[in-house]
Parts: structure tokens; C-alpha cells; sequence
């Protein structure tokens, strides 16, 4: 199989093509893949992305490497795809290659449970898998927010820092849960209201880069019976207008009809034509 034919395989039979991003599946392919003396080997999940070799799997670049020697040599300027040598001298080693060449497939099965938080990432390892905090978080849970040391002004100078959103109007008694803090930069934040509320605004908002709230405020908790009741009274005075303004046109267009002028046909004589309203000369 090609290198893109092999990924294709992969994801429809298993989860992915093989990530051999670390010393312990190192160790377990060397022990449990055939060896071989010739290619064609194995293909692994490593591409050349932008002129970085880049886990395609998961997109992240490719930090410990473990090239053959004399590799990547980028033979023909089009060797983007990386094999797996299975043969005495290289067991274990990596080679780039065209894509396009023939090989054997290696595949994994996801192994990452679905409990890692919004703050971690999965990192597999053979038979073990690890929920590993991301950058700017830290603790068991990936709880604690890593924080900059306290800045000072320099001697005889000033400091000046912006990038905090104003705080939140929340009104109606609701409940207000951000994650890093009620007015921190990148601090995503969520409304609750106590039962018998409805919230009038966003659920959820993040403070952007630039300091500002990405949804409009104030924010309000209101009673399902104070908003019924105003709901009901907007009803009322709306059909009460309209009645009002059917009224009114109703007067105007009779007062119209009683004033209007009537015209007479000079041929005839006042008296053999008796009209209601005044005469109007032609």
C-alpha cells in the first residue's frame, strides 16, 4: 500500500496509522514485528507537513526522532513519508521515503479514555495510557491556572496593563461560574439562574484577547412570573391600542361622509332635486 492508501486502511479497520513517538512502542515494534532483510517495510504515521515532520495523527510535530543513519536524506526531493526498518543492522529505525511506494501497513487502536478534561491531552504509551496537563495548566486535575511572576516598573519609569474585561451585570440573584477568574482574559464564564428563572441574555461568553466579552450585556435572571405577567400586560396594551386606532379611523371616516360636499347639475331646478347638503357651485 501507498502511505495515504495505508492511513485509509488504518482509520477504517483501527483508529489510525501507528505514532511510534516514544522509546517504549520503539522497544515494542522491535520485539514484536518481523524481521525483515529487505524492503518493503513498514509505514508509520509520520508525514512531512510543511517542511515539518508532523504526527499525522494528531498533528503534533515530531520532537524524538530516531532516523537511521544518514536520514532524512529526501532522495528525488519527494520522500514526505517515513518507514519503519524491521532488518538486523536498523531494527527500529526510521527512513524517509516517497509516499507513493509500496509497503506494509502498521496500525494502532485508540487506546485514550474518554475522562481527560478540556485542560489535558492523552498521551498512549504500550498498554498504559496518561491524561497530561496542557500548557498554562498544572496540578493532579490540571486545576490550578499557571499565572506570569508579579511584574514591577523599572526605576524611574511606569507600567501600564490592559487586557481585562470589565466586570459581568448579572441581575436577578444568578449564578456566574468562569474558569479563570470573573474578568481574566480567555476566562470562559457560564450563566445559571435558580429554578423558577428565565435567563434574558447568553448562556455562555468568553473574555477575548483584547479585553472585551464576546456576548452583549447586562445579563438578567428574571421570574417565570414576573415575565408572564409582563409578557400578558404587552398583550393587553397592544390590543388595547389597536382597538383604539380602529376607533379613531372609524370616527374620521363617518365625520368625512357627513361633511362632504354635494355637487349640483345646472340643467336641473333646485326644487325638483332636494339635497341634505349644501350647494357647492360648479
Amino acid at each position: 500500500m501507498t502511505w495515504n492508501e495505508t492511513r485509509g486502511w488504518c482509520q477504517r479497520e483501527y483508529t489510525d496509522i501507528v505514532m511510534v513517538h516514544n522509546e517504549n512502542v520503539t522497544r515494542f515494534l522491535e520485539k514484536n514485528l518481523p524481521e525483515k532483510s529487505s524492503s518493503p517495510y513498514f509505514w508509520i504515521g509520520m508525514k512531512k507537513i510543511n517542511d515539518i515532520w508532523t504526527w499525522a495523527a494528531n498533528g503534533q510535530s515530531v520532537d524524538n526522532e530516531n532516523w537511521a543513519p544518514t536520514e532524512p536524506n529526501n532522495n528525488n526531493a519527494d520522500e514526505n513519508c517515513v518507514e519503519l526498518y524491521t532488518n538486523t543492522n536498523n531494527k527500529g529505525k526510521w527512513n524517509d521515503d516517497s509516499c507513493e511506494h509500496k509497503k506494509h501497513p502498521l496500525c494502532q487502536k485508540s487506546q485514550c479514555p474518554n475522562n481527560c478534561t478540556d485542560r489535558q491531552y492523552c498521551v498512549e504509551q504500550v498498554n498504559n495510557v496518561t491524561c497530561v496537563c496542557k500548557t498554562g495548566f498544572s496540578g493532579p486535575e490540571c486545576e490550578t491556572v499557571v499565572s506570569c511572576e508579579p511584574l514591577s516598573a523599572p526605576p524611574h519609569g511606569w507600567m501600564q496593563c490592559s487586557a481585562e474585561c470589565f466586570p459581568i451585570l448579572l441581575f436577578g440573584g444568578g449564578l456566574l461560574n468562569c474558569t479563570e477568574g470573573h474578568d481574566s482574559i480567555r476566562s470562559a464564564c457560564r450563566v445559571q439562574c435558580p429554578p423558577g428563572h428565565l435567563l434574558l441574555g447568553f448562556v455562555e461568553f468568553t473574555c477575548r484577547a483584547d479585553g472585551t466579552w464576546e456576548s452583549s450585556f447586562p445579563l438578567m435572571c428574571a421570574s417565570y412570573v414576573h415575565f408572564l405577567i409582563a409578557l400578558l400586560a404587552s398583550v393587553v396594551i397592544s390590543v388595547f391600542c389597536g382597538c383604539l386606532f380602529c376607533c379613531s379611523s372609524c370616527r374620521r371616516s363617518k365625520k368625512a361622509v357627513r361633511t362632504r360636499p354635494e355637487t349640483v347639475n345646472p340643467a336641473f331646478e333646485a326644487e325638483h332635486t332636494p339635497l341634505e347638503g349644501p350647494l357647492c357651485s360648479a
